[in-house]
């Protein structure tokens, strides 16, 4: 007598598959919004590191040209808002091909000072006493010596402050140049408590 081998079919039934979503799509309503906010400060953070790094590589080449550089700020009236900010290296006041540049858009954006909560409470941990210039977020340089110190008056510190259109709740982040040429990031909540950035 022959027997007859039985095959057992192996797979995950339709209440096992329907169960298994349900848990994944719970998990994925809990944890998009905690991703997409430090994702959105992320972004933030990155165009502070941005606006900082610019502003180095300007310093770095009016020591390396031995002349002054202009970092400028326009605001690109063609797609906001984003900001275009770049080495004018020939100081032609024009953004050339050869140019470094970044363009900063909704994700973290250059803002005037007038919107920015608590900015005397920054100035006064930052830098206790001295002048500060706020370039214009939509048209405005900062001109370094050939020396890589910035032309403004003696001691005067240039503030630019940056926040993000898409997340208002990601607060504000302020790039402080001191007139050395140092450069300080600094982050706050949407009231205006200010800490700087490690």
């Amino acid at each position: 007598m022959r027997q007859v081998a039985k095959h057992k079919v192996v797979g995950f039934s339709l209440i096992e598959l329907v169960v298994a979503m349900a848990v994944a799509m719970i998990l994925l309503a809990v944890g998009l919004p905690m991703f997409l906010r430090a994702y959105h400060v992320y972004q933030l953070n990155n165009a502070a590191r941005e606006m900082a790094d610019i502003l180095r590589l300007a310093r770095y080449e009016a020591i390396r040209l031995n002349t002054q550089v202009n970092c400028v700020i326009k605001a690109n009236g063609s797609t906001p808002p984003t900001t275009d900010v770049w080495v004018d290296s020939n100081n032609n006041g024009n953004m050339d091909p050869t140019e470094k540049m970044i363009l900063l858009g909704s994700g973290g954006n250059l803002v005037d000072a007038g919107g920015v909560p608590g900015t005397s409470s920054l100035l006064a941990a930052a830098i206790n006493s001295g002048a500060n210039r706020e370039p214009s977020a939509s048209s405005s340089s900062v001109t370094f010596d050939a020396r890589g110190a910035t032309t403004n008056p003696l001691l005067t510190v240039n503030v630019v402050y940056l926040s993000s259109a898409v997340t208002p709740e990601a607060g504000y982040r302020a790039v402080l140049l001191m007139p050395a040429g140092g450069i300080q990031i600094w982050t706050s909540d949407q009231s205006g408590n200010w800490q700087q950035l490690r």
